[in-house]
């Protein structure tokens, strides 16, 4: 099995000259070291990987998944926290992010309406200025549908599921609440403020805040619009790294981009 996951990876990372460094870092770098993870555990989790993002309803392709786990394991022991994604379509990558929390003994908390996109009239725009068409209940995955894909393919022993509009049932989350890494898959400017409003100032300091969202326009300016962060949470925008065409993650870069909650003052 082991044998044969190694050759799945190394097939599908050859074919790509982006992924093959990628892969190779993941497998031989310190990432997880803390943890006693080491490259055979890497290596399932790579094939785990793969194999939720080729299935249908996969919302993120294979270096947006490696790209999460390794940040997972690459947390220091040391910091306190949850990771926490927001919107999880089918729960795929839901699979992925449960596993590499699995082996670092850490709770994944996955937040998503299970209905869908709500009613909008925001507009959305790639940065090439192309209208995106989102839509209420796009990107609809029932709770049953996430816990059965969990279940088969992630570790769902170390899920919690909070089902809600993020206005909802964000502002009923503890205040205590300690995030040590947040994947945000929101897709709308107001949700993704949300998100932000929310969990921002509950992510522990050096840690990352990952958004699927690189490409939009609407979305990538929120992390730059000093108005909106010095009223919301009196902090200086964070900026945001892979604007607008995302982490170098294949030959046209990826929706994933990321920024970093630094020490304050």
């Amino acid at each position: 099995m082991l044998l044969a996951s190694l050759g799945r990876v190394r097939g599908i990372a050859h074919t790509s000259c982006v992924m093959a460094p990628v892969v190779a870092d993941f497998l031989q770098g310190a990432a997880g070291r803390e943890y006693g993870v080491g490259a055979k555990e890497k290596l399932q989790l790579l094939s785990r990987a793969l194999l939720c993002s080729r299935k249908q309803g996969s919302a993120l392709m294979w270096g947006e998944h490696v790209a999460l786990a390794r940040a997972i394991l690459d947390i220091p022991r040391s910091v306190q926290g949850v990771v926490g994604e927001f919107g999880c379509f089918k729960g795929l990558s839901t699979c992925t992010l449960s596993l590499a929390c699995k082996m670092t003994n850490r709770r994944l908390v996955v937040f998503d309406s299970f209905q869908g996109l709500p009613k909008t009239s925001e507009d959305v725009h790639n940065f090439d200025g192309t209208a995106i068409d989102y839509k209420e209940g796009h990107y609809r995955g029932t709770l049953d549908e996430v816990r059965q894909n969990v279940t088969a393919y992630g570790a769902i022993e170390v899920c919690e599921f909070v089902p809600g509009f993020f206005s909802d049932s964000l502002p009923q989350r503890p205040q205590d609440e300690r995030f040590a890494l947040i994947f945000e898959d929101a897709d709308l400017p107001s949700s993704v403020k949300d998100v932000i409003r929310h969990t921002w100032k509950k992510l522990a300091p050096d840690c990352h805040f990952f958004t699927h969202e690189a490409r939009d326009y609407e979305v990538v300016r929120i992390f730059f619009d000093q108005q909106w962060w010095r009223g919301e949470l009196g902090e200086q925008p964070p900026g945001l790294v892979g604007s607008g065409i995302g982490l170098p993650l294949s030959r046209i870069g990826s929706g994933l981009a990321h920024t970093r909650r630094m020490h304050q003052r």
